[in-house]
């Protein structure tokens, strides 16, 4: 079983663990890399799991390769339990199972989602514009845009970011969130669910399992229905997120090292709410 180590890895001594090496390339060497990848290169994959498929210009659906570019005129798309994550200079994306995204070879630099869900985390720019069936989104900060049948939906969780359809212009500021239904306006920024508090099992004392061995993660609460991520403790890279009916679930963590697993709720819209607070993981083969 190999260890979470071209990620980053993290070894478990009582849950102190320290961080071997980060994922993400300095902006400092961002110039030498776009020369590997080509004039057109736009992002690298920084994460590949399970079943992720790029399509290049011109060809058929391929597998996507962990650490290759995604090019101006290319789409991404995951399977049914796959995350992809997208790193550009300023920003990063990453697409939860069930996702399409294009990246069209036009003058305004913006990123198309057919379906699914994104995670856009911008820190310092808002160069990259969302583009759904029935809305945009810019901003800076953390935001979940989600693609549902004819509906976007939009949660900011920190920064802000404006949501534009049919003429009108909606700001939203760290937890709130829109729905833009098929040819309406955005509808008014709104407080979004609040994050699960009770019952959180695997919560700060970490629970120590084998790699691949099951493991039930728990909470208490009535929402109609949940979206929790696994994330290594130390990154913010999300390796495993699930959209849910309710606790518990069952999942089995490949990899050796420590990680977080958090929580959030959805109304009944699917209009997703803030994350809880983490439980620990420790995955351990001794």
């Amino acid at each position: 079983m190999r260890r979470w180590c071209d990620r980053a890895l993290w070894t478990v001594g009582a849950l102190a663990v320290t961080l071997f090496a980060a994922p993400a390339a300095s902006l400092a060497q961002a110039p030498a890399a776009a020369e590997d990848k080509g004039p057109l290169a736009l992002a690298r994959l920084s994460l590949v799991e399970r079943k992720v498929e790029l399509e290049k210009k011109g060809a058929r659906w391929q597998a996507a390769v962990e650490g290759g570019p995604l090019q101006i005129g290319e789409a991404l798309r995951t399977g049914p339990d796959a995350v992809a994550r997208l790193e550009l200079p300023w920003m990063a994306l990453t697409l939860s199972p069930g996702s399409s995204m294009r990246f069209p070879d036009a003058f305004l630099l913006s990123a198309t989602l057919d379906s699914g869900r994104a995670l856009v985390e911008a820190p310092g720019l808002d160069a990259l514009k969302i583009v759904t069936g029935e809305a945009e989104v810019r901003g800076r900060g953390r935001a979940v845009v989600r693609r549902q049948g004819r509906s976007t939906l939009v949660t900011c969780l920190a920064g802000r970011f404006f949501v534009e359809a049919a003429g009108s212009v909606v700001t939203l500021t760290a937890g709130r969130g829109t729905v833009v239904a098929a040819g309406g306006a955005p509808g008014a920024p709104q407080d979004v669910p609040e994050a699960p508090t009770a019952g959180l099992w695997p919560a700060q004392d970490p629970v120590f399992v084998a790699p691949a061995e099951p493991l039930e993660l728990r909470w208490k609460g009535s929402a109609p229905s949940y979206q929790l991520e696994l994330l290594p403790v130390g990154s913010d890279v999300v390796l495993l997120q699930r959209d849910v009916t309710g606790s518990p679930v069952r999942i089995e963590v490949p990899w050796e090292g420590a990680f977080r697993w958090r929580v959030s709720a959805r109304d009944a819209r699917g209009l997703e709410g803030v994350p809880s607070a983490d439980g620990l993981i420790a995955v351990d083969a001794r």
